[in-house]
């Protein structure tokens, strides 16, 4: 049982270390803003193709 929740706490240790070095990574090199500068011409034609209710 002590070898289970050793080798339990070893590969959430793992996980939670992959998951901060991604993290850290995306924002270390601002990927999530490099992203977003790539998909905004899809956006704004899809934003723009809508059609909207303007009250004056």
């Amino acid at each position: 049982m002590k070898n289970f929740l050793l080798s339990l706490a070893v590969k959430l240790l793992l996980v939670v270390l992959g998951f901060f070095a991604v993290t850290f990574t995306v924002y270390f090199f601002n990927l999530d803003m490099k992203a977003t500068a790539l998909l905004a011409p899809w956006l704004e034609k899809w934003y723009d193709r809508l059609e909207r209710k303007q009250y004056i």
